[in-house]
């Protein structure tokens, strides 16, 4: 595939990804309760919701870069927008994994989890953010540094989440415990093992992505 015809594919998943997640957000408060059945407003509690509003902004920024080149603007995607889809697709990559290896078993994947627009949440989101990242738009070399800094999200929303649900606790005007991460009091392994698959997460994308741009340079 020629890099015009890479680009070209890039820019529409990633202003797909924009438009699918923006459209959802927006259903929330037109009546779509999803699986759920919560408040609008409490969405964004959630890690899915956020991680996909953060991948959504992040596409939208490539998809601009992308038209710029395909329009003779500029000559290639900046790194600091490369650097942000990367972040966004850890973050949704991380949704993706919890929901396959901890939630799932727990709540069920078909009722809970990929029905409604929880499949593109879940599912179609997090698979777009990574292919178009890693097949067609790995114009640099992400460098190890940036392992910490794709997992920052998770971190950050663990912190909040942590905070909400354990130290003001849903008694207080905090959260409940909707991810059951605190079952049996031990909510500080479920913060590392988040933590720490996230690193991992970061790491597995990174190599992936500088090893799609490798095959494409031949360097």
């Amino acid at each position: 595939m020629s890099d015009k015809k890479k680009l070209i594919a890039a820019a529409v998943m990633n202003i797909i990804i924009f438009l699918s997640t923006t459209g959802i957000m927006i259903s929330y408060f037109l009546g779509n309760e999803g699986e759920y059945h919560i408040l609008p407003m409490q969405r964004f509690w959630l890690f899915t919701t956020d991680s996909n509003i953060l991948c959504a902004v992040t596409s939208l920024i490539a998809a601009i870069s992308e038209m710029r080149i395909l329009l003779g603007k500029s000559e290639k995607i900046p790194a600091a927008a490369a650097v942000l889809k990367y972040m966004g697709t850890v973050a949704v990559l991380l949704t993706f994994t919890v929901v396959m290896c901890f939630l799932g078993p727990t709540m069920g994947y078909v009722e809970m989890l990929f029905s409604g627009t929880s499949v593109y949440m879940h599912l179609l989101g997090p698979v777009m953010a990574f292919v178009s990242l890693v097949f067609f738009e790995n114009g640099i070399v992400l460098k190890k540094r940036m392992i910490p800094l794709g997992a920052l999200s998770v971190f950050i929303y663990g912190i909040v989440y942590v905070t909400m649900v354990i130290f003001i606790g849903e008694a207080n005007g905090g959260w409940m415990d909707f991810y059951g991460f605190n079952i049996g009091g031990f909510w500080y392994i479920s913060f590392a093992t988040i933590t720490l698959v996230s690193v991992g997460i970061a790491a597995i994308v990174r190599l992936a992505y500088n090893r799609s741009g490798k095959k494409k340079t031949g360097k």
